[in-house]
This record gives structure tokens, sequence and C-alpha cells, in this order.
């Protein structure tokens, strides 16, 4: 469904309207953007390497997470991988110049930290960033329609009238309704996971341990 049919089945659910109700319309673009957000969160979607990017600079290692990424999982320079140092771990190449070949992301919350330091030879390459995002842009902001697959976007919905029924300083707190809404969002959310585990082709396999067959 597209951004405008959206509101207005939440409108539906909430029995309400922007225009004589108690929910801003700000407000409630803002708690269907939440929904689309926890839903990527709780399910896995997104992960690609296609759609974020790091443009090196001269003596810069430290570089901006964009706040549309869950989790950076890898970082490729070209064909090959950068080594992801782990949390906690101190890497000994700290100020060294030349082409990055490690990072970490636990030195300062929300940056990349790159191991050696780009130089004015690697000014301007672009890395790759493999990543498990949210939505390409914020659900909220006119002119962005749902990105998670048609058959799951209700969850968005779900999310919505959860979090409207559940406004303590409102006479029209509904905490029976609310816990409908969470439920069905769940159940959104667990279609979601099985739905990516077949994108995925992952297999669940249940026996022994090799080491104790003979």
């Amino acid at each position: 469904m597209n951004r405008a049919r959206m509101m207005v089945e939440l409108l539906e659910v909430l029995n309400d309207s922007t225009v004589d109700g108690i929910w801003r319309e700000t407000t409630l673009w803002g708690y269907l953007a939440e929904g689309q957000d926890k839903f990527c969160e709780k399910t896995g979607y997104f992960k690609d390497i296609s759609n974020f990017t790091l443009t090196l600079q001269t003596d810069v290692a430290v570089y901006a997470i964009p706040d549309r990424i869950i989790q950076i999982m890898d970082i490729w320079n070209g064909t090959q991988k950068l080594v992801k140092i782990p949390t906690g771990d101190i890497y000994y190449g700290e100020g060294i110049s030349g082409v990055p070949t490690h990072w970490d992301t636990d030195r300062e919350t929300g940056f990349i930290k790159l191991y050696p330091t780009p130089t004015s030879d690697e000014n301007g390459d672009t890395l790759l960033l493999q990543v498990w995002r949210y939505s390409q842009n914020d659900l909220a902001e006119d002119g962005n329609d749902p990105e998670i697959p048609g058959r799951f976007q209700r969850a968005c919905i779900e999310w919505a009238a959860f979090k409207a029924f559940s406004q303590h300083d409102m006479e029209q707190e509904d905490p029976i309704d609310a816990g409908k809404h969470r439920d069905l969002f769940r159940g959104y959310v667990k279609d979601g996971k099985k739905a990516l585990k077949r994108y995925q082709n992952i297999e669940v396999r249940i026996g022994t341990d090799p080491a104790y067959r003979t």
C-alpha cells in the first residue's frame, strides 16, 4: 500500500480522524515509521551491500555511521574484506597510515574507525558497507512510502495503534486494545522472520554433536 492508504487504515482502526481527534497527524506518522523500524529490528530486514558507502578522506580515520543503519556487518574495499576488530580488543596498528585493512565500531558510539588511517593516496576511494538496516527513507517524512514487503505493511499500522492506545495521559487510553494490536504486530514479526529464512534458504537442523557420533 502507499503512504496515504496506510494513514487511512490507521484512522479506521483508531475510529478517529486527525482533524477532530486527539492524535496529531505528525504523531501518528511517527508511530507508523517506528512500526516499520521495529519490524526491521525484530525480523532482520534488510541486509544488503548496495545502499551505503564510505568515501575515504586524507588523514581521517573516524566516520559517522548513517542513522538508517542498524548494524554494520562487513566493510569491503573492492573484493577485499576488511577485518573486524573484536569488541574490546586493541589494534596495535594505531597511528599507522595507509590503505585501511581493519575497522571497529566500539571506540565511540555511532562511528566507524578505520586502521590504518587513509592518506592522500586513498582520498576519494569508496568502501562498500554490508549492513543490516532500516528502510532507506524514514516513513514519517512526506513522500516516503513503506519499504517492507506489502504483506507485512500492516505491521506498521498495528504498532501505531498499539502506541496510540497506550497513551497514559489521554482519556482514550485503552490497554486492552493496545495489547491486541501489540499481539497482532508480533504475529507479523513472526511471519516476517519465517519469510526471511525462506529468502535466505536457512535450514534448521536438529541432531547430535559430531563429537558424540561413532
